[in-house]
């Protein structure tokens, strides 16, 4: 099958993440166990980081004072997982199902449920395909509104040649998660292998529409418009594949040397570089965040954060970027420039207008921090002190087309006209 193997059994690595991280929240210890609250939550930030030697340490000292807990028991499964060390998963994994047997400690459903998924994952790996069917269908049993659990289901049944069984299986996951991208995939693999390029065609587009970063998708695609005759298409998507995979070696190798040197702040801005220049604008914010778990103190990353924010349209957190490169460096203006607009967009006049004059103040040249003044002064209808503005600009730089046309259209107003 041509497919990206490894890339697969990514997906349910980083659900299982997520669920780590939900879990501490829903199934922390009670009041009375704050060292291991501690440790846990310590734990899965470790996981986010990658630290999964540290993560097994705190995971470790929790289950050394009570082992059977099996919140714990989930999270070290998954770190294991992570590192692909598959068969101390599995023990770990199979504990917390020995718990809930027994009703030796009460299991959370959930909790039950994500542990059989995970180990479909597993065997899915191992390519133990009816054990790992086993545990899908126990996990969706118990997970009934679970996108993932049928995912797996339709994951084992095409690696089965069960296409029925796997369309059954794919078309219940969108039905519970219409943006889950890889299923298109898997849909548009099927219709290959079934000799219908059209509707592989069809399923390979959605499937790049909705996570356009994936080497495989354009390369099934080439593979399809080839058995059309569309040769031109082909050729295009051939391209568009190899632009991704070299696109995909560079990030690799870069989390490759991250992982042994985790900290390495000029690897990860590198990785984080590597990501905008392909546009992936969610993975650098997450490098970017990633960095400054590691490093609170730089600057540069919480100004190439905040710019990603303000690209994304979140005010609410670009704002304590700027805050944040502010309080570390206060001389950098473009923070000041920035915090501006954002909160003069905000209506948050007074803040804005406190930021601007900043920049006024230290650079009395800098005519951007005059044009967004002005224009506080416009929304909050104080037209002198816009003129005022307008006309120093005009001073500054008599070529500013767009601040005579301000002060032209403000002398209007203010005559009524």
């Amino acid at each position: 099958m041509e497919v990206d193997q490894k890339r697969w059994h990514i997906t349910l690595s980083e659900i299982a993440v997520f669920f780590m991280i939900i879990s501490t929240l829903l199934l922390m210890p009670s009041v009375g166990k704050t060292d291991a609250a501690s440790e846990m939550q310590q734990g899965v930030e470790y996981v986010k980081l990658r630290l999964y030697p540290q993560a097994i340490d705190s995971f470790r000292s929790v289950l050394s004072r009570d082992p059977t807990d099996v919140n714990a028991l989930f999270h070290l499964g998954n770190v294991y997982k992570l590192q692909d060390e598959l068969e101390l998963a599995i023990e770990t994994y199979k504990k917390i199902l020995s718990n809930a047997a027994t009703k030796h400690r009460t299991v959370n459903a959930q909790l039950y449920g994500f542990t059989h998924l995970a180990l479909a994952e597993i065997y899915c790996k191992q390519s133990q395909l009816k054990v790992a069917e086993q545990h899908a269908i126990e996990a969706d049993q118990t997970l009934s509104n679970s996108a993932e659990t049928q995912y797996r289901l339709g994951y084992i049944y095409t690696h089965q040649a069960k296409f029925d069984k796997a369309l059954v299986a794919f078309n219940k996951t969108v039905a519970r998660k219409p943006d889950f991208a890889e299923v298109y995939e898997w849909l548009g693999l099927i219709a290959l292998m079934q000799q219908k390029p059209r509707e592989a065609i069809s399923n390979y587009k959605i499937a790049i529409q909705k996570k356009p970063f994936v080497q495989s998708a354009y390369y099934n695609l080439a593979k399809a418009y080839r058995l059309l005759g569309d040769m031109e298409s082909a050729k295009t998507h051939l391209k568009l594949f190899q632009k991704m995979k070299a696109y995909y070696d560079q990030t690799y190798t870069i989390e490759g040397a991250l992982a042994e040197d985790p900290k390495n702040t000029a690897l990860r801005l590198k990785l984080a570089e590597t990501h905008l220049e392909h546009k992936n604008i969610p993975a650098a914010v997450t490098t970017y965040q990633i960095l400054l778990r590691f490093n609170p103190e730089h600057v540069k990353g919480y100004d190439k954060l905040g710019r990603l924010y303000m690209e994304l349209n979140i005010p609410n957190r670009a704002i304590p970027m700027f805050q944040k490169v502010i309080e570390l460096n206060p001389d950098t203006m473009e923070a000041h420039v920035r915090l501006g607009w954002l909160y003069s967009n905000q209506k948050v006049y007074d803040k804005a207008e406190f930021h601007l004059k900043k920049v006024i103040e230290k650079m009395p040249k800098h005519t951007l921090a005059y044009h967004g003044l002005a224009e506080v002064y416009v929304k909050q209808e104080r037209l002198e002190k816009a003129v005022g503005i307008y006309q120093k600009i005009t001073e500054l730089d008599p070529d500013d087309k767009d601040a005579r046309t301000a002060l032209r259209n403000l002398e209007r107003k203010k005559k009524g006209e």
